[in-house]
């Protein structure tokens, strides 16, 4: 990889100032890596930004907003002052994503037209064309994880908190290092702990409270299994976030025998989301390819417009009779 950093430390050192943006409703991975990026680039002297789209860090999920709240970041930029601070050689960082529609303010792209994409999740076809540098590595089980590996090519140490909050990603992503890990990735985690990684500090940013718990509980005993391996689990109400459906997707998937496990959801008015994950024998992307998603063998989701959640079962059971 160190051909990859090179190439991205003179692309950032050539620009006047680099902004950071993850996805729209960021989880662990996605803020840790970004303020992973915004601690190694003002260590190389380079202005840097970490763009949001809300301004009251409360307004993100509760272990992100815990972040964003003890980071003592000051360079958080949004939609109503960036203007006021890029330029024409800015250099956009996008983080954890590579499709515009899910950028956390995807506007951007039409104002910031240098953009470098580092993403861990398998290429789409949608993705954003006309970078300076665009870099996926589906094998990475995190960007937390590839921040390891900037880092210690640059040997940089993160701060106790930092190397914290990114072991929280990894272990986020990872589902507690069930999936979509190898010897790297338990190499990176070791590395974090090396750095000084808080294992309290980590778990009270993982924790959550025993509403989102139950909440959580109920949607799950409503869940049924079909094939005698795969748990799907129609939601009954509206979720405020994919991370939501993901996180009990991630729960199914504990229970006995379950190999691949579908969370179905109302996101919007007019969408409807599927979380889906696989203990690795059954390829979930595939299966969400079919229903215009994608994503990794283990790991995969879809947002489906004009539908409800009955449908949308109807549709998942239709393609697991297809591939049958």
């Amino acid at each position: 990889m160190d051909n990859l950093f090179n190439k991205l430390i003179d692309i950032f050192k050539t620009h006047s100032k680099v902004v950071i943006m993850a996805h729209h409703d960021p989880d662990l991975d996605a803020i840790s890596s970004s303020l992973a990026l915004s601690y190694l680039l003002s260590k190389l002297d380079i202005e840097n930004y970490i763009f949001l789209s809300k301004k009251r860090a409360d307004s993100y999920t509760s272990s992100v907003a815990q972040v964003l709240m003890r980071a003592n970041n000051n360079n958080y930029i949004y939609p109503s002052t960036y203007k006021e601070i890029i330029d024409d050689e800015t250099v956009l960082a996008i983080l954890d994503v590579h499709q515009k529609e899910r950028l956390e303010y995807p506007n951007i792209i039409n104002t910031i037209k240098k953009v470098v994409i580092l993403d861990h999740h398998i290429k789409s076809n949608s993705y954003i064309r006309d970078t300076e540098l665009f870099y996926i590595d589906s094998t990475l089980s995190s960007m937390a994880e590839f921040m390891v590996w900037f880092a210690n090519y640059l040997n940089i140490n993160y701060s106790i908190f930092l190397a914290s909050v990114l072991l929280a990603g990894v272990e986020v992503d990872t589902n507690g290092f069930t999936l979509k890990t190898t010897e790297k990735t338990f190499t990176a985690a070791a590395s974090l702990a090396s750095m000084g990684a808080d294992s309290v500090l980590k778990q009270e940013l993982l924790k959550e409270s025993k509403d989102t718990y139950l909440r959580r509980a109920d949607f799950i005993r409503s869940s049924y299994v079909i094939n005698k391996n795969i748990a799907i689990c129609p939601l009954s109400e509206p979720v405020s976030t994919k991370e939501e459906l993901a996180e009990i997707a991630e729960e199914l998937l504990k229970l006995e025998y379950v190999e691949a496990s579908f969370a179905i959801g109302q996101l919007k008015r007019n969408e409807v989301g599927i979380s889906a994950r696989s203990i690795g024998n059954i390829n979930v992307c595939e299966i969400m390819k079919r229903l215009g998603g994608g994503g990794h063998i283990t790991n995969a989701a879809s947002q489906l417009n004009n539908s409800t959640v009955k449908e949308t079962e109807r549709k998942l059971h239709k393609v697991l009779e297809e591939l049958e």
